[in-house]
């Protein structure tokens, strides 16, 4: 039978500070279930051990020593889990009594989707060596001057965000694996943690934005209050040294998280795209230029983005799309799904494929371009939107024609978030908005475009 929750805790030669977590765990109150705990050692030079008499399951993996891994410990612990919940903890961590209680009451609000990040408090390091020889345990009062500050930005983050329910995608940065609570359909649907990292930081904040993108439900639980002994990342050692890891950490995710927090908007990158688009060229001899300025719009408003072209082309327009974002597709071939559909969500487990599916998929059917002559797209102003789309939690968006238009041209265009596609496997559904192309500063395409005044700014 399995646990209610698998606590998985990386490991390297930290017998201490296992021995004070696995007491901590003893001490948790208000479990139903039970109770499994995983250690993942990362290679240490001596196993690491474990009180035998402990009043839960215990599992031990062990990988090679091969760097700091500690990704491919949390991914290697997580498959010897057998819980419906698995709960990451470092092991440095000591929760207190009511850590795991608070951690699954707030997974339990979205029991297939959850991903519950908790509270992360720091003291004193001299101090807990003191305290604990004396009797101190998680859940005691911590004296004013043992405790140290929590990270402002984090504490920020939290508020702007309600808690991490208006999350858009950029807010993997407030997801923290030290104390991080996952559903195990949602962990196992994003792929769960990449195994490749190796180095310090990153590997939690990119697994973030993939369950991000597979349409986990972000949660704080505040309550769920865990301690580690000394200060934060950014308050530790040298701060010339903190920089050049850190700087390192954001060129490595540069290419694994396309959010504009992780690369801009500008760098068009392999790996995880932003926006992937589809643009289709219409019939008659024209159709081609027109496609050609509803390409040229896409990338203005997402320079990162990748255009595939439906439809024919002549070989002057093959020429002019030749920018290495752009892929011809050629003619449909009559057998794809109907347009209201969502493509089906990868396979469960596939890091890969979750990956090869972009933030936001947009089907032009008719070309658009801004409304305005001499009007181009804002990137920025695009990116932004984008994020106003997410925070308020819309998946799906129907461009429309004006009224009185031609029924085939009633939708122009559709744009469709990643997290609808995975959330429908889980039941879910996903929040449409369906809106004139006016509203939004856009148009059709004139028939007969006049691609000159398009590229030259004037019309």
């Amino acid at each position: 039978m399995s646990a209610a929750v698998s606590v998985v805790v990386p490991y390297y030669r930290a017998q201490a500070d296992l021995d004070r977590l696995t007491a901590a765990l003893a001490a948790q109150r208000g479990l139903t279930g039970g109770l499994q705990l995983v250690v993942a050692d990362d290679g240490s030079p001596v196993p690491p051990r474990v009180d035998p008499g402990l009043p839960f399951d215990v599992v031990t993996v062990r990988q090679q020593d091969r760097g700091f891994r500690a990704s491919a410990a949390r991914a290697l612990g997580a498959e010897a889990a057998d819980g419906d919940v698995l709960a990451f903890l470092d092991g440095d961590m000591l929760p207190e009594p009511g850590y795991l209680a608070a951690a699954l009451a707030a997974v339990a609000e979205a029991p297939r989707d959850a991903a519950v990040v908790g509270r992360r408090r720091h003291l004193a390091e001299a101090w807990l060596e003191r305290a604990w020889a004396e009797g101190w345990r998680p859940g005691d009062e911590v004296p004013a001057d043992a405790r140290l500050a929590e990270p402002a930005w984090l504490r920020e983050g939290y508020r702007a965000t309600d808690g991490l329910r208006r999350a858009d995608s950029t807010g993997y940065r407030y997801v923290i694996s030290a104390v991080l609570a996952v559903a195990r359909e949602v962990y196992e649907d994003a792929g769960g943690f990449d195994p490749a990292f190796v180095g310090y930081g990153g590997e939690d904040w990119e697994l973030a934005h993939r369950l991000w993108r597979v349409g986990a439900a972000l949660r704080h639980a505040p309550d769920a209050v865990a301690w580690q002994a000394g200060a934060d990342f950014g308050g530790r050692g040298d701060a010339a040294e903190a920089a050049r890891v850190k700087a390192r950490e954001a060129l490595v995710l540069a290419s694994r998280i396309p959010a504009t927090t992780a690369r801009g908007h500008g760098l068009s990158l392999a790996g995880p795209l932003r926006v992937g688009a589809r643009v289709r060229v219409p019939e008659g001899a024209d159709g081609a230029a027109a496609a050609v300025v509803a390409v040229d719009a896409v990338l203005r408003a997402a320079p990162g983005a990748r255009v595939g072209v439906v439809g024919g082309l002549d070989e002057a327009a093959t020429r002019a799309l030749g920018d290495p974002r752009v892929r011809l597709l050629g003619e449909p071939d009559g057998g794809a799904a109907a347009p209201e559909d969502l493509p089906p969500a990868p396979a469960r487990g596939d890091l890969e494929a979750v990956r090869s599916v972009p933030d936001w998929s947009v089907d032009v059917r008719v070309p658009l371009r801004p409304a305005a002559a001499g009007a181009r797209p804002d990137a920025d102003a695009v990116a932004a939107w984008l994020l106003r789309l997410e925070r308020a939690g819309v998946e799906r968006v129907e461009v429309l024609g004006e009224p009185g238009e031609r029924a085939e041209r009633g939708v122009l265009a559709v744009l469709t978030c990643a997290r609808a596609r995975w959330r429908r496997r889980r039941g879910g559904t996903a929040r449409g908005w369906r809106v004139p192309a006016s509203r939004l500063g856009w148009a059709p395409v004139a028939a007969v475009p006049d691609l000159e005044a398009w590229w030259g700014g004037w019309g």
